[in-house]
């Protein structure tokens, strides 16, 4: 793989990671704001199982990308 495609590979995985926590965040506050009374609640319990795969899904990503990633001269 050369330098280019890595760099490229890399930025979309970050920018990708930010869409779905940014997601996330619009997804629990939405759901949050349905229920006024319990809203704390309802929204931790909705922004935390939303970001545990989105970050495990940018570790194995990081992790898939390293091991393709061009050696040094």
């Amino acid at each position: 793989m050369s330098e280019y495609k890595f760099f490229l590979l890399h930025k979309l995985l970050v920018l990708s990671v930010n869409i779905l926590v940014l997601t996330a965040l619009f997804i629990a506050m939405y759901r949050a704001s349905l229920f006024p009374d319990d809203f704390t609640p309802t929204f931790f319990k909705t922004i935390f199982l939303l970001l545990v795969p989105t970050f495990c899904l940018g570790f194995i990503g990081k992790r898939l990308l390293g091991k393709r990633r061009p050696a040094l001269i």
